[in-house]
């Protein structure tokens, strides 16, 4: 974990440029949406919502910021949440999960939400080594995602801290978000279609997909969280 609460995330130098500018990968991907492709990835977000009518900014990764991407009460602060701080530190400690991109959302009613997304482009990038957390800091990122299962009527022994906690600690934010601070957030999972980096389909994707879900205990349908496929860009 980060030990400098409200950092940016550090970025492998070795994966961007002097800009920030991401070589390969998903990481390269969802800036080239989100900047230059911002209308598609937009509707896209849109339809998996199911979002009748409402406007879409996107605040991270944005070219001007350098690519930033952010976690704990950074990603709070560029949402316009920063009043959230205390009770974040609260429910989840220091270095929490770094989002590759994050929108505020305007709906024509005038109520306003955010879109936390994590995007993949092959599929070794769902798993990972699991939560590396000891003492305290272990004992309340438990506690978070039991509550997390709860909310979201899951059998509390499904592991979520093993090689899907990356997966875990998604759902959990948003739980934080949406089930204690009363936000109107959504969870988008993007997943890019033949990344010429390490090219993955659709048909590669689904089963991927719905593995994880079953192993996390997901119904098949999350609330306040949609999937979104996308093709890859050259």
């Amino acid at each position: 974990m980060d030990s400098n609460w409200g950092l940016k995330c550090h970025k492998d130098r070795t994966r961007v440029d002097a800009a920030g500018r991401a070589f390969a990968g998903s990481q390269r991907q969802i800036q080239t949406y989100v900047n230059e492709h911002t209308t598609k990835v937009s509707d896209a977000v849109r339809r998996s919502l199911s979002f009748s009518s409402a406007e879409i900014e996107w605040v991270s990764p944005t070219r001007s910021s350098g690519y930033a991407e952010y976690r704990d009460d950074d990603f709070l602060r560029v949402l316009g949440l920063e009043r959230l701080t205390d009770q974040l530190r609260k429910f989840w400690p220091r270095g929490g999960p770094c989002w590759d991109a994050l929108a505020r959302v305007a709906f024509s009613d005038g109520r306003r939400g955010c879109v936390l997304v994590e995007a993949k482009s092959h599929l070794n990038e769902i798993y990972g080594n699991g939560c590396g957390a000891s003492g305290d800091s272990l004992q309340q990122i438990s506690r978070a995602l039991l509550r997390t299962k709860e909310w979201l009527g899951i059998v509390p022994d499904a592991n979520w801290t093993g090689k899907l906690y990356q997966s875990a600690n998604r759902y959990a934010h948003l739980h934080f978000l949406r089930g204690i601070a009363g936000i109107e957030a959504y969870l988008v999972n993007v997943y890019f279609i033949a990344d010429p980096h390490s090219p993955t389909s659709l048909q590669d994707w689904s089963p991927a997909i719905d593995s994880v879900e079953r192993q996390l205990g997901l119904a098949a349908s999350v609330p306040f969280a949609g999937k979104v496929f996308l093709n890859a860009m050259p």
